[in-house]
C-alpha cells in the first residue's frame, strides 16, 4: 500500500465529488447517500492491496462510483420487473365493466358532429397535437380548442359524468 492519505483523509477528499457524481444520476437523495457510503465501504476494502502504478485513487474511485450507479439501475430495473409480474390482474367483472364503457363511449362519439368526433380521435387515437390538427383540418388553433372542449361537454352528458 502507497497511500498518502488515511482513509479518512480520503473520505473527506472525495465525498463531495462522488456524492455529486451520484446525486446527478441518482435522484433519490436517500439512495444517493446509501451509495455514496457502499462507494467508500468497497474502496476502504480493497485499499490494502492499491498500487498507485496502476490507476490513481481517483480513478479507481470514479470506476466504483460508475459502476454502482450502474449496478442501481439494474436491480433497480429488476425490481420493477419483478413488480410488474406480480401485479394485480383485472377481476373478469372488471373486464366486462371496461368493454361496456368502451362500447358506450364509441355510441357516443359515433352521434357527435363529425368534425368534433374527428379532432377527439386524431387528439386521443393517433396521437396527434393541436396544432397538427388545426393544421390538417385547416382550422385556427383556437376552433380546435374550443371544439375539442364542445365534444368533451357533449361527452359527459351522453355519458352521465
Amino acid at each position: 500500500m502507497n497511500i498518502s492519505f488515511s482513509p479518512d483523509q480520503l473520505y473527506k477528499k472525495y465525498r463531495p465529488i462522488v456524492m455529486s457524481y451520484i446525486s446527478a444520476r441518482i435522484h433519490c437523495e436517500e439512495d444517493a447517500e446509501d451509495l455514496c457510503g457502499d462507494v467508500f465501504v468497497k474502496l476502504f476494502g480493497m485499499i490494502e492491496s492499491y498500487d498507485e502504478k496502476i490507476a490513481s485513487i481517483s480513478t479507481i474511485l470514479y470506476k466504483i462510483t460508475h459502476d454502482a450507479v450502474i449496478d442501481y439501475y439494474r436491480r433497480k430495473r429488476e425490481y420493477d420487473e419483478l413488480s410488474e409480474d406480480h401485479a394485480v390482474l383485472p377481476s373478469s367483472e372488471d373486464i366486462i365493466m371496461d368493454r361496456e364503457r368502451a362500447d358506450e363511449l364509441i355510441k357516443a362519439l359515433s352521434k357527435l358532429p363529425p368534425q368534433q368526433r374527428d379532432i377527439l380521435i386524431l387528439r386521443f387515437y393517433r396521437g396527434w397535437t393541436l396544432v397538427r390538427i388545426a393544421e390538417e383540418m385547416g382550422l385556427s388553433y383556437n376552433k380546435v380548442v374550443s371544439r375539442q372542449n364542445s365534444a368533451f361537454k357533449t361527452l359527459r352528458r351522453m355519458l352521465g359524468e
